[in-house]
């Protein structure tokens, strides 16, 4: 079975939305286990504020660390999964996971073409996507039918302090 091509959902995303510099606060399947969230932060362009991205009918998932390996080493300790308990410890050097938010960078990018997307789309008889996500923390990638916007807040507050918009 052929299924005609589609525009990929990113593409209308990306009119509004950039592709880097914008802080993850928060991912994961929703409790029915078929859609995956994300949390996003963005002070930049004319959009601004917290937005939950929804990726539909996710087929296929990888996750693995954006940290090096050195960096691992320093930051295993307990010290490190809580900003304040590492401000109390001296701010030992390593990766503080307390941050309890990632910038994305090298950021979001629609995989086009894909082959896995391709045999998805042939599997189900749907058009299916894939996006790759590149944070600071961690390296993402899903295969996914649509992509569901919602408008959460107007909050910067804490990609502000990182992320300084270049007018």
């Amino acid at each position: 079975m052929k299924v005609p091509a589609a525009m990929h959902p990113l593409d209308e995303l990306f009119n509004w939305f950039p592709d880097c510099d914008f802080g993850v606060m928060a991912h994961g399947f929703l409790p029915h286990g078929r859609d995956y969230s994300i949390l996003v932060e963005n002070n930049l362009g004319k959009v601004r504020g917290r937005h939950a991205l929804c990726f539909t009918h996710v087929v296929e998932m990888s996750y693995s660390t954006g940290v090096e390996d050195d960096t691992w080493r320093k930051s295993w300790g307990e010290d490190f999964i809580d900003f304040k308990r590492w401000e109390s410890a001296g701010e030992p050097e390593g990766y503080v996971w307390g941050t309890d938010w990632s910038g994305a960078w090298p950021g979001m990018r629609a995989v086009t073409p894909s082959d896995k997307a391709a045999l998805w789309t042939i599997r189900l008889g749907k058009p299916m996507f894939e996006v790759e996500i590149h944070t600071d923390r961690f390296r993402m990638n899903l295969i996914f039918h649509s992509l569901q916007v919602a408008h959460v807040n107007d909050d910067v507050s804490v990609v502000s302090v990182s992320v300084i918009p270049l007018e």
